[in-house]
């Protein structure tokens, strides 16, 4: 009896070591990853690029472009309206949403930021679509 609770108890150890380490595996096939939404009702659509290396996120780059291929992030009278309205221009928002990305590795894991709400979510939204192509 005792040797069969000893080889039990060696055998939950060596399962937990083999579990622990297959969740160590690259969560993301290595690559460069992009999307992009509709135009909204002003115009601006949301991209996307994601860069992949070693299974993890490393780099991202997100905007909003309108149907010329301008920035919203580089159109500064947009900015002032936005921060003045909400507290944030585009660009902070925007460097908000990549850096939580890289952090966090995981869209769903990412909160809102205050005063670009849409803008979050369309981002969130992006990023998961990008990652699962």
């Amino acid at each position: 009896m005792k040797k069969f609770v000893s080889l039990s108890l060696i055998a939950i150890l060596v399962l937990a070591l083999v579990v622990g380490c297959t969740s160590d595996e690259a969560k993301f096939e290595d690559g460069t990853y992009t999307a992009e939404s509709q135009p909204d009702e002003r115009g601006w659509k949301g991209v996307i690029e994601i860069v992949v290396e070693g299974g993890e996120i490393v780099s991202v780059d997100y905007d909003e472009l309108d149907e010329e291929g301008n920035r919203k992030s580089e159109d500064d009278e947009y900015a002032e309206a936005m921060k003045g309205a909400s507290g944030v221009s585009p660009a902070e928002a925007y460097e908000q949403l990549e850096t939580a990305l890289v952090n966090r590795q995981d869209p769903d894991e990412i909160d809102l930021v205050t005063g670009a709400t849409s803008s979050s979510e369309q981002f969130k939204s992006l990023a998961k679509e990008a990652l699962n192509k």
